[in-house]
């Protein structure tokens, strides 16, 4: 019932654009920390890179397969190339000196740039007064549901509830993730659940069941458990969350700009991604 949203912070201010890479093995034989990763409007990004790269995140990022982390440090690698490439072209800073910077302390730089006094405290209030009208009801929810496959099925199901075995129902006969607990939800907003959840919720009387219904996650029956007033926090405490939000998403659209406009080609779709943990690539590395 809860809308998904965009996951991944692994790289702090870095947007992550949808490019999805074939990966296609090829011999270990064949690799060095020189052999070609990916290109950037002509410029070649290694192997080693991503090596480097998978250093200084491999602690926080244990569990996670490297198949994910690559495709994640190739992204990276992606952007801060752009970032790098551009910050020659708005700068004025001579090639000389480029040369002798990381592309990570390049694309940080054009990053600072990007953002510098942004955002403005008129912005940050005004998209705090935004979140204050979007507030439903200024109320939040606890409420319990049964998700079933069919219409058919919630109707058989309601027929068999009353007000003392609605947890033992939906532990019995709800296929979502909360059946276990009794279909409990816990509390929540309206605005984080999809549009028919909300609106059969906000019409329910605490301890009532709501008759079937239908969303795209299948058959809801619904019981209101209970509601209570939400405190929104003042700007105060919300405004470096906001002002993070706003700087994120002022860089996404920037990024999308040098991706639309930047070729990018990825020349090493056929390495193995386990390869970002061969260390000793880096060891053999041409002095």
């Amino acid at each position: 019932m809860r809308n998904k949203s965009t996951l991944i912070g692994t790289f702090a201010l870095i947007f992550m654009f949808s490019i999805q890479f074939p990966f296609k093995l090829v011999s270990q034989e064949k690799l060095s920390a020189n052999t070609p990763l990916i290109e950037v409007n002509g410029k070649t990004v290694k192997l080693g890179s991503a090596i480097i790269a998978f250093t200084k995140i491999r602690e926080a990022n244990r569990g996670i397969d490297e198949k994910t982390i690559f495709s994640q440090i190739i992204q990276q690698l992606i952007n801060e190339e752009l970032l790098s490439q551009n910050i020659k072209k708005e700068n004025g800073l001579t090639k000389l000196s480029i040369e002798h910077e990381t592309r990570s302390a390049k694309a940080a730089q054009m990053v600072s740039k990007v953002l510098k006094n942004f955002p403005p405290e008129n912005l940050v209030k005004t998209v705090y007064e935004d979140i204050k009208k979007n507030t439903i009801n200024n109320l939040e929810y606890n409420a319990s549901h049964i998700l079933l496959k069919s219409e058919d099925e919630a109707n058989a199901v309601l027929e068999k509830l009353n007000d003392n075995n609605f947890e033992e129902m939906a532990e019995k006969n709800s296929i979502g993730p909360s059946g276990k607990n009794g279909g409990n939800l816990n509390w929540f907003d309206l605005n984080k659940m999809v549009p028919e959840f909300s609106t059969a919720v906000m019409v329910l009387e605490e301890g009532k069941i709501s008759q079937p219904v239908k969303t795209q996650f299948g058959w809801h029956i619904i019981k209101l458990n209970k509601t209570r007033a939400k405190k929104l926090p003042e700007l105060n405490e919300m405004s470096n969350k906001i002002a993070n939000q706003l700087r994120q998403k002022k860089l996404n659209e920037y990024l999308e700009t040098l991706a639309k406009n930047a070729k990018i080609d990825f020349v090493g779709k056929d390495i193995n991604p386990n390869e970002i943990t061969n260390f000793q690539l880096l060891e053999k590395i041409d002095k």
